[in-house]
């Protein structure tokens, strides 16, 4: 008898547990969606603004669109193909050499000995320390003395030359977990220095590449100051800066033209972290765990 009231007693504690933690998963999934709808709702109000007109906007706030203006896309992407354009070549230009001289000083550093090689990576690092607002008067007096100011040349040098502090600690960190034995098995092989960074440290560095080169290109493709400082001529100029031309012979900004500008223009990053998203993360999981 005394088993069964045992028994019994455990059946209802395993139900009520079993109650409090399913109730807690539903509070939990509920705080969750909360928060993602407060996170999509700047997106949802770019998106229904896009397609309203200035009366539309200012009389309906948060009304739905009606009758959409379809036309507010046209107008935009006619208005900034060719911000988007530059924007884009100059982010994959200088992302791709951030790759480039950080996969190079990252293996460097992390599988070559050399005096003063760790006094050398902690500088780098401190230069990390720096605000870039304190550079940014020098380094366009840099830049103008070089005649770079007004070329799209001052957009990739300086992504790449800032960039590249950052993508060399980055690879640094994850080429020291690449095991030592590779190198030397390539090397008994006959296997030139060249052979083995093209052959074996390359391909073992996509995650973490591809991980670089979307940090770089959303930092570039974001960019509005320097480009704001350095070029004037509008045909060279970066989205950032394009997003702002939006005004009539009246000086009156057409605010769902805009926001469509806002959308399309986005549709870049979008497509970076749809395609890339996989090697994203894993190069950001391997690199967390071999720091």
């Amino acid at each position: 008898m005394q088993t069964v009231k045992t028994a019994g007693a455990a059946t209802v504690l395993k139900r009520r547990r079993s109650s409090g933690s399913s109730a807690g998963q539903i509070v939990s999934y509920a705080l969750l969606s909360l928060l993602v709808f407060l996170t999509l709702v700047p997106i949802l109000f770019m998106l229904f603004s896009s397609l309203k007109s200035n009366a539309q906007i200012l009389g309906s706030f948060w009304a739905l669109p009606a009758p959409p203006q379809w036309t507010n896309y046209g107008e935009a992407l006619s208005a900034i193909w060719r911000y988007v354009v530059n924007t884009v070549v100059y982010a994959v230009a200088g992302s791709t050499l951030v790759c480039a001289l950080s996969a190079v000083s990252g293996y460097v550093f992390a599988k070559k000995t050399f005096p003063g090689k760790e006094t050398l990576f902690l500088m780098m690092l401190a230069m990390m320390m720096i605000p870039g607002v304190l550079t940014l008067i020098p380094s366009y007096v840099l830049y103008n003395e070089l005649g770079l100011t007004n070329t799209p040349w001052v957009i990739i040098v300086a992504a790449a030359a800032g960039g590249q502090i950052f993508g060399t600690f980055l690879c640094r960190s994850f080429m020291s977990g690449v095991p030592n034995e590779l190198f030397e098995a390539a090397r008994i092989d006959g296997a030139h220095e060249a052979t083995v960074f093209l052959r074996i440290v390359l391909p073992l560095s996509v995650p973490i590449l591809a991980t670089l080169f979307i940090m770089q290109s959303v930092g570039i493709y974001n960019d509005y100051i320097w480009p704001l400082l350095t070029i004037r001529d509008s045909d060279i100029q970066v989205i950032g800066v394009g997003l702002t031309v939006f005004q009539n012979q009246f000086g009156i900004t057409n605010m769902g033209v805009q926001f469509a500008a806002y959308a399309l223009s986005s549709v870049p990053l979008v497509l970076i972290f749809a395609f890339g998203m996989k090697y994203y993360i894993q190069g950001m999981t391997q690199g967390a765990l071999k720091m």
